[in-house]
């Protein structure tokens, strides 16, 4: 299990450390580590059973996830994040023709903001690193950590490479854990 050096005990360095070593990750076992994640995803009995999973589309170096979006819409209601000042609201996925880059860059759906929180079964999250209790470190804004924690009845399954997985990493009270990690 990958451990952060003893004097990276903040988020920020932290968040520096990981981002340097996503960088290092050779590109084409990237992919071959996301399409070993993402079918061990599609056979999760949480995937199989869920009717509306909410995904995302990836960016820089997180663990490439559009084939896969691409695909399980074909047999699931696929919702994507899309920032809305400091909030994530969720979107209908209705095809990469609808996807337009944010202030950031990201890639975001456009179209109808999706009503039902409480009907989404299944949330798939990434993150820069996860620790092995389900605390995640993300990018540094919040924006899951709020969105998640209006999820009555959602599953949520953190997604990484192995080289984002840690014995620990800084969190604090407002940090919402995963229910679940899943790497390669």
């Amino acid at each position: 299990m990958n451990k952060l050096p003893k004097d990276i005990n903040d988020k920020k360095s932290a968040r520096k450390y990981v981002k340097n070593i996503l960088k290092s990750i050779d590109q084409d076992l990237a992919y071959k580590k996301a399409d070993n994640l993402w079918f061990a995803i599609s056979r999760h009995p949480k995937f199989i059973h869920a009717e509306v999973v909410m995904a995302y589309w990836s960016f820089d170096h997180e663990l490439p996830s559009h084939d896969f979006v691409m695909d399980a819409d074909k047999i699931k209601l696929i919702i994507l994040p899309r920032v809305n000042d400091t909030d994530i609201e969720p979107v209908f996925y209705k095809g990469t023709s609808h996807m337009f880059p944010n202030k950031y860059g990201i890639m975001e759906p456009v179209g109808p903001r999706y009503p039902l929180l409480d009907k989404i079964e299944l949330v798939i999250v990434p993150g820069l690193a996860f620790d092995v209790d389900g605390h995640r470190l993300g990018r540094g804004l919040g924006y899951y950590d709020r969105f998640l924690s209006k999820l009555p009845n959602a599953y949520t399954i953190g997604v990484a490479f192995e080289e984002q997985v840690y014995e620990w990493i800084p969190y604090d009270e407002n940090d919402v854990k995963v229910d679940e990690l899943i790497y390669f």
